[in-house]
């Protein structure tokens, strides 16, 4: 389970993003598909077979969406399919989807549940290559991400815009600082406590993360400080979690 944030917690992050190299490269917003997965304690192994057979499934299916895997520190899987710039693409995924060939290893009496939410990405908010603010020289390239943290802020009822406007601010603070790193952000468009923005950082390792993200911090300082406390007071809850990459389970399209 995510853990709810205190502010002074919140203060010491620094704004870099998962800029992922197989996402698209432009600043047209994009929807996307986030499978949260919780197994039955002890399963790991059974459900890894299982994914990997849905892989095997999706590749004779020629489905057109890949999907990046990597998993909580508490054990939950996480997938994240790129859709397309339009909301109809998520039934054209699930069309394909369907059209995948039978279940081969079940995942019946392994999966507990799964949280499905659609995202739409925001080039407005991000810093990252192909975002709206053009980021050179990124500080690791997506061979090198084997651990993502991400930050979950809910604004207040009404709230969102002038969140939305803080996270604007901070990236152009980052980008005055000539920081690095990439931010990846995107809106929950559909799911049961939206408006959500995700932040989504990247780095090798978590020595690596908490280093950068001590350095950022004190780049930015105060100013930056300051507008982390403005989204605080805008919003009714902040989660955080760490993950790590998990390449194996992932899927890419041939095409």
């Amino acid at each position: 389970m995510k853990r709810t944030l205190v502010a002074a917690w919140v203060v010491g992050i620094c704004m870099m993003g998962w800029g992922v190299e197989a996402m698209a490269q432009q600043a047209e917003a994009q929807f996307r598909v986030l499978l949260e997965v919780y197994i039955a304690p002890g399963t790991a192994e059974e459900f890894e077979a299982a994914s990997k057979d849905r892989t095997a499934r999706m590749v004779a299916g020629n489905v057109d969406f890949g999907r990046l895997a990597s998993v909580s520190e508490d054990g939950v899987y996480r997938f994240m399919t790129q859709l397309g710039e339009e909301f109809s693409s998520v039934a054209e995924w699930r069309e394909q989807l369907a059209g995948m060939p039978s279940v081969t290893v079940s995942p019946v009496g392994i999966i507990d549940h799964v949280d499905r939410s659609i995202w739409q990405s925001r080039p407005d908010l991000s810093l990252a290559p192909w975002s709206t603010v053009p980021l050179n020289s990124p500080r690791i390239d997506g061979a090198e991400i084997g651990f993502l943290h991400e930050i979950r802020f809910y604004p207040k009822f009404g709230r969102a815009p002038e969140v939305a406007d803080i996270l604007r601010r901070i990236t152009a603070l980052a980008v005055s600082r000539d920081l690095n790193g990439r931010r990846l952000v995107a809106e929950l468009v559909v799911g049961p406590e939206a408006p959500v923005f995700s932040l989504v950082f990247l780095a090798r390792d978590p020595e690596d993360y908490y280093a950068q993200r001590a350095r950022d911090r004190e780049t930015m300082g105060e100013e930056f400080q300051e507008l982390v406390n403005q989204v605080l007071r805008l919003c009714r809850n902040v989660e955080q979690e760490n993950y790590t990459r998990r390449p194996d389970l992932d899927y890419q399209p041939s095409n």
